[in-house]
């Protein structure tokens, strides 16, 4: 008897996933459709009620993964205690960790659950356009891994992929089947389609999208580290907790960090130019999340030098080849 294809849906909240997982249902059998959600545990709250509206009004489960690095959170907590290491680096940063470092790193890292703030205390940083490893490890890495899981197993897996050419030039190839190995295939139905397809496709199908769409254009983590000014207006002003949340954050990665100092938006250029071409103090001070939401609450118009690698078209803008994210 030959295996039933597991059809695979990357589901992120956003339109172009949501769409896919309609095609799906259109075209397979529900028994054999599976969308999937990576968590990544700093979404927008409407993204979380947007998906059980979804797995309400399609009466479909959506399978929610999310990584986890306590192994990796304890990993790093030896190195630290043990870390002897003499000289420095490139830029004249001693390589050892500092007993006041140590302490205060072993203090406060330990997993807490959350995925995001999990690994920038891994990491000892946020994520930023220089060193943007929120994707990979958040959200491409733990899907990689689930899929290979099933494939190792036997399972034939079709990965439907909410992707379109338009989107950006690093999709512009994109091919509509491609075959991975054995039982193993990507499927890109959206690929030659437009967002103005996409959209009248969802209201065709009575399925309004994610109501982010309304007031930020597109759904990504909240805050993303491409976030815009009128992005930072909306989120501020719509969560009381984000500030706080924001703010304990940065003490905590902060504490982890070989340098004690960690901001969440430290890839923006507030201070003037890069770390290591103004004072530290002048550029840390510039860049904690209270001067961010002091800076993004002036009324003055978006000025795309102020956020050194935003991309507006897409180019840099978070991605995944995946459609986990938008």
């Amino acid at each position: 008897m030959a295996r039933k294809n597991l059809h695979i849906i990357g589901l992120s909240g956003g339109k172009d996933s949501t769409a896919t997982l309609l095609l799906a249902l259109d075209r397979m059998p529900r028994g054999q459709i599976r969308p999937v959600f990576v968590d990544t545990g700093n979404e927008h709250a409407e993204t979380y009620r947007y998906l059980d509206f979804l797995e309400s009004h399609l009466d479909l489960p959506i399978a929610r993964i999310k990584p986890d690095f306590a192994q990796q959170i304890a990993e790093k907590r030896r190195f630290i205690a043990r870390d002897r290491r003499t000289g420095r680096d490139k830029h004249g940063v001693k390589l050892r960790w500092s007993n006041r470092r140590k302490r205060e790193a072993l203090a406060h890292l330990h997993p807490t659950g959350n995925p995001f703030l999990d690994l920038c205390l891994l990491k000892g940083m946020f994520p930023s356009n220089r060193s943007r490893f929120c994707t990979e490890y958040l959200k491409k890495d733990v899907f990689v891994s689930y899929v290979d899981d099933l494939v190792q197993s036997g399972q034939r897996v079709v990965v439907w992929q909410g992707i379109r050419r338009a989107e950006s030039d690093k999709r512009k190839h994109a091919r509509k089947i491609e075959r991975v190995g054995s039982g193993f295939y990507y499927f890109r139905p959206l690929v030659d389609w437009t967002e103005a397809d996409v959209f009248r496709f969802l209201d065709a199908k009575g399925i309004p999208p994610n109501p982010l769409y309304r007031s930020l254009g597109r759904v990504s983590c909240a805050p993303c580290i491409y976030s815009t000014k009128p992005d930072l207006r909306v989120l501020f002003a719509s969560d009381p907790n984000l500030l706080p949340r924001l703010r304990d954050w940065e003490a905590r990665v902060s504490a982890c960090s070989k340098t004690g100092r960690a901001a969440f938006f430290a890839g923006k250029q507030l201070a003037g130019a890069r770390l290591g071409e103004v004072h530290p103090l002048v550029f840390w001070d510039r860049h904690q999340i209270d001067a961010i939401q002091h800076w993004a609450s002036k009324p003055t118009r978006f000025n795309p030098d102020d956020w050194d690698g935003f991309d507006g078209g897409g180019g840099k803008a978070c991605s995944s080849e995946w459609g986990l994210c938008e």
